[in-house]
C-alpha cells in the first residue's frame, strides 16, 4: 500500500499517504502517514464496523521517531499528544474516499479508544508490533563489510523533541561511554588505572550521527580478526548485559563479580549523568560476526537502577591471584603495600592468617587479595580495600 496514491480523503486533513505499516491484522489497523503539505500523523482504527473509527495524532518528526523507536508507548504518544488534540476520523469501511474529521482533546479521551499501556510500536527492534526492519540490516550490513563493530547511542532528551544536544552533554556520554568499555576489558585490574594496549584495543571512534531524537554512531578504531571477532565485542556484551539488567541486583551483582571493581563506579557516573539531563537511552549494537542486539533505557529505569547501585549493591568482594614484588609489610599495623607485574600500586590489611614472621624485602611474591568496593553512604563515593590472604615467595 506504501507508495505516491492517495490511502485515504478527510476533509479536514487532506489526502493521507502511508509511510511505515505498524499493525497490520487482516487489513492495515495502525500506521504512520502525512497529508500533501507535509504534516506527520499516526493513524490507529480504534472500531471496525460498517463505519469506521480513526485517531490521527498529529506529530513532529522528532517525536515520530521517539514512537516508532519504542522510547515512550503508545498510549503516552496518544495521550499526552504534542499539540494537546487529535483528530477523530469517520471512514466507511469499504470507501476511505470520504472521511470526516473533528478535533478533539487528549484529555476528552477515553482509555478504552487509545492503545493498551504496555504497546510500544517499536519497528527497529523485535517487539510484537515489528515490521521488516531495513535500518536493523543495513548496520549489519556496514559491520560485516568493514569488520569493525558498530555502537549506536539514541539520546532522548525528555520533554523534548529536538536534534540538538549540549555539546558538553555529548562530550561526557562519549567520553563515559569509551571510559566503561575501558575499564571493563581491564578485568584483571584492580583499578581505574588502564593499560595503554587495552586502550587501544578498545578505542571506539565517533563516525556521525543518525536518525533519532539524538542518534550517535559509534565504531571500532581496529578490523576483528578473520574469524569476524575481538575482544571488543566480548567487552560491548558485557556493557549491554549491564544496561540489560536494568535494576535487577542479582544480576547487576553477578556481572560485576568478574570485573575491575571500579567498573561500579563508572557504570554509576554514566547513569547518574543521564539521570542530571534527564535522558533516557537506547542502544544498538552489530558485529561484523553478524551478532545484533538493541535495548532501551528509559529514565525510570536509570533512576531505579541507580537506587539500587546506591542501595542494595554498595559493596561487592571477590578474590583474585597477582604476580607483582611485596615491597612492605608493617606487622605493627598489619598492613602490606605490593606492585603487581601490570605496576598497579596495591596497599591493604593483611588477613591474620598470612605467615608475615620471615620476609626480605623487596621480594618476588604471588598474593592471593580480596578486594572490596564500597559505598560511602554520606559522600555517595566508592572506596576499594584490599585484604591479603595469602602469600608465596617466589
Amino acid at each position: 500500500m506504501k507508495g505516491t496514491s492517495s490511502y485515504m480523503y478527510i476533509d479536514l486533513i487532506g489526502n493521507i499517504y502511508i509511510q511505515e505499516e505498524i499493525i497490520y491484522y487482516d487489513k492495515l489497523l495502525t500506521f504512520t502517514c502525512k497529508n500533501d503539505i507535509g504534516n506527520l500523523f499516526v493513524a490507529s482504527c480504534i472500531e471496525l464496523d460498517e463505519r469506521e473509527q480513526w485517531l490521527f495524532l498529529p506529530v513532529s518528526e522528532a517525536r515520530l521517531l521517539q514512537i516508532l523507536r519504542g522510547s515512550i508507548t503508545a498510549y503516552e504518544a496518544f495521550r499526552n499528544a504534542e499539540m494537546g488534540f487529535l483528530w477523530k476520523v469517520a471512514l466507511k469501511a469499504n470507501n476511505y474516499t470520504t472521511g470526516a474529521a473533528e478535533q478533539v482533546l487528549c484529555m476528552d479521551l477515553e482509555d478504552d479508544d487509545l492503545p493498551d499501556k504496555e504497546i510500544v510500536f517499536d519497528i527497529y527492534g523485535e517487539e510484537t508490533f515489528s515490521i521488516k526492519n531495513k535500518d536493523r540490516s543495513r548496520i549489519i550490513e556496514q559491520s560485516v563489510t568493514e569488520r569493525r563493530e558498530f555502537l549506536d547511542i539514541s539520546l532522548e532528551l525528555q520533554e523534548s523533541h529536538t536534534h540538538e544536544i549540549e555539546a558538553s552533554f555529548l562530550g561526557k556520554v562519549l567520553e563515559g561511554t569509551q571510559n566503561i568499555v575501558n575499564i571493563i576489558a581491564h578485568k584483571k585490574g584492580i583499578n581505574a588505572k588502564i593499560p595503554k594496549k587495552i586502550k587501544e584495543e578498545n578505542k571506539l571512534i565517533y563516525t556521525g550521527d543518525y536518525a533519532a531524537s539524538f542518534g550517535i554512531r559509534l565504531k571500532s578504531h581496529s578490523l576483528a580478526n578473520i574469524l569476524n571477532e575481538s575482544d571488543l565485542q566480548e567487552n560491548l556484551r558485557i556493557f549491554m548485559n549491564l544496561l540489560e539488567a536494568k535494576s535487577d541486583a542479582k544480576k547487576i551483582t553477578e556481572i560485576l563479580n568478574g570485573l575491575n571493581p571500579a567498573v561500579i563506579h563508572y557504570y554509576k557516573n554514566f547513569l547518574s549523568m543521564l539521570k542530571k539531563e534527564n535522558v533516557s537511552v537506547k542502544t544498538y549494537c552489530a558485529f561484523p560476526n553478524e551478532e545484533y542486539r538493541t535495548l532501551n533505557l528509559s529514565l525510570d529505569e536509570v533512576n531505579q537502577c541507580l537506587k539500587v547501585l546506591e542501595s542494595d549493591i554498595k559493596e561487592i568482594t571477590k578474590e583474585d591471584i597477582f604476580l607483582g614484588k611485596l615491597v612492605a609489610i608493617d606487622t605493627t599495623t598489619s598492613s602490606f603495600k605490593f606492585i603487581s607485574d601490570d605496576e598497579e600500586a596495591i596497599s591493604g590489611v593483611i588477613d591474620k592468617s598470612v605467615n608475615t614472621d620471615e620476609y626480605r624485602l623487596p621480594k618476588e611474591a604471588k598474593v592471593k587479595l580480596k578486594i572490596r568496593t564500597k559505598l560511602n553512604d554520606f559522600t555517595g563515593k566508592e572506596r576499594i580495600e584490599y585484604e591479603l590472604l595469602e602469600l608465596q615467595y617466589q
